[in-house]
């Protein structure tokens, strides 16, 4: 007689649990299975590889096997197992028996205090809890992550298992999807469309997934995720700004042009202007200056008297997606665009270089010298460079400044400038204080900040002390000025002084 512990109904239990436990073993095996050393085995004869690549290949038929399986075993077990272990337990265990004995055989008696009702509703809740963890730990969660980490010697294994499954179940099988793609029908929908379709968030969840796990080194991770970040950036966001810009007067001669290439120069190209840099006329490359040089005719002629010099100067809008433009430097061999604005003058200039930096990071040569914005002092305090980015400030201060100024500015300068609604001039050493820190204009020149000094505030936290953690605080040199009063933000000078400024740059 069966009482819930026979022989039988355990091994059943634990045949099912088995059977669940292939079954989503094999469903992650074949998800995070190596293609490249299945295709290699299976061109070196291994038949289980071929097999097993073909159904990684086409998942759809074995998908719907280990789905049919692993739902049956779940109605089998809630129809059949759980009441045999229920029954079981309340022949061997009377929690409520006193209470029955008050009311047994009587029918006087309320139908809540009846035991029979009470226990079968506690062993049903405790017996279903138990199977749950039981089921859900080894039946799943235990084969999966054990599949993942060992795919194909999983893949191997259980194929003979999933193949005899599928070819029982196959009658079953083509039931369901006939049914499906008639209701789907109605709706308009194809079952036969590609539902494989993957968007951008899916592969960032398998990437992230994938680092978790130790499938993905971090340099790796950061790499994919660049790669679509590109669509998000403006060619205004990675340029080379104008003021950093190394530009070649057109009317200086060939001969000075190569020896400032060679002796202080660092690129290959050079940007090559008429009047000013906002009149940029070509592009001079040092190879062609190299071969030009050598004729004596050329040697001491201004570079824009050299004819088939220079080369042509590509221009494009602050705006261009850098995907977009990645694809348009690749198919027409361009190594060097240079950004205007919306009123036509020279914003920058970016590279193909810029742009795969975007993706692998800084690609430093021989003769390019590390830009180090930030230096640790021995008392802990900083020293930033004005163009330090503010991705990197709020890197090392562990602070975040408002998303509008995250948004508008890109350096510590251009914040600091903002905050003090003004350029300080030489000796100045004005203080903008924020997020607990205090950052003193150090050194000033060329219409902007160039050098910080930033250190934590050591004041009792008060009214002061909020202000920081706030929109924070400015005070000039002279903490009575009507300057220290000052906290707007964001105002723009009405007069553009491009035309006015200083040719940053420019060689002569």
């Amino acid at each position: 007689m069966d009482d819930g512990y026979s022989p039988v109904s355990i091994l059943v239990l634990i045949g099912f649990i088995l059977l669940e436990a292939v079954f989503y073993g094999f469903g992650s095996a074949i998800q995070n299975v190596n293609e490249g050393k299945l295709e290699e085995e299976a061109r070196q004869g291994n038949r289980k590889a071929a097999r097993l690549l073909e159904i990684v290949n086409r998942p759809g038929r074995f998908v719907h096997t280990i789905q049919i399986t692993t739902h049956l075993i779940g109605m089998i077990t809630g129809a059949v197992i759980l009441p045999v272990l229920v029954n079981g337990l309340m022949r061997h265990v009377h929690i409520f028996k006193p209470m029955a004995g008050w009311y047994a055989g009587t029918s006087g008696g309320p139908w809540y205090l009846d035991s029979m009702w009470w226990e079968q509703i506690l062993f049903m809740a405790a017996v279903t809890i138990a199977l749950l963890l039981i089921i859900i730990s080894f039946g799943i969660i235990i084969p999966k992550r054990l599949a993942a980490k060992e795919p194909e010697k999983w893949g191997y294994h259980m194929l003979p298992v999933v193949l005899f499954a599928a070819g029982v179940f196959l009658p079953l099988t083509k039931l369901i999807t006939l049914v499906s793609a008639l209701v789907l029908r109605l709706f308009g929908v194809d079952l036969a469309d590609d539902d494989d379709n993957v968007t951008e968030e899916d592969i960032m969840s398998m990437v992230n997934e994938g680092h978790e796990q130790g499938v993905l080194e971090a340099d790796e991770t950061e790499m994919i995720t660049n790669i679509f970040e590109l669509g998000d950036k403006e060619a205004s966001d990675i340029m080379t700004h104008r003021t950093n810009m190394t530009a070649l007067d057109g009317a200086m001669l060939l001969g000075d042009a190569v020896h400032f290439i060679l002796n202080e120069g660092i690129n290959t190209r050079y940007p090559v202007y008429r009047e000013d840099i906002d009149d940029i006329v070509g592009i001079l490359h040092m190879r062609d200056a190299m071969v030009y040089v050598e004729m004596e005719e050329y040697k001491d002629r201004p570079l824009l008297e050299v004819p088939g010099l220079l080369r042509e100067a590509n221009f494009i809008p602050e705006t261009r997606s850098i995907d977009t433009l990645f694809k348009e430097m690749q198919s027409g061999k361009i190594h060097m665009e240079i950004v205007v604005d919306e009123y036509g003058q020279t914003a920058g200039l970016l590279t193909m270089e810029d742009i795969l930096e975007e993706i692998v990071g800084n690609i430093m040569d021989e003769y390019d010298e590390e830009e180090d914005f930030i230096s640790v002092r021995e008392d802990g305090s900083y020293i930033m460079s004005g163009l330090t980015p503010l991705d990197d400030v709020m890197d090392v201060l562990d602070i975040q400044f408002p998303e509008e100024d995250s948004d508008t500015y890109d350096t510590l300068n251009g914040y600091l400038i903002s905050r003090l609604d003004r350029i300080p001039q030489e000796g100045e050493n004005p203080r903008v204080g924020f997020g607990g820190y205090t950052f003193e204009v150090i050194k000033a020149g060329n219409k902007m900040i160039e050098s910080i000094h930033v250190f934590q505030d050591q004041e009792e936290e008060g009214d002061g002390g909020k202000d920081r953690e706030g929109l924070g605080t400015v005070q000039g040199k002279d903490s009575n000025s009507p300057q220290s009063d000052k906290s707007k933000k964001g105002l723009v000078e009405g007069n553009d002084d491009r035309n006015h400024r200083e040719h940053e740059g420019d060689v002569s």
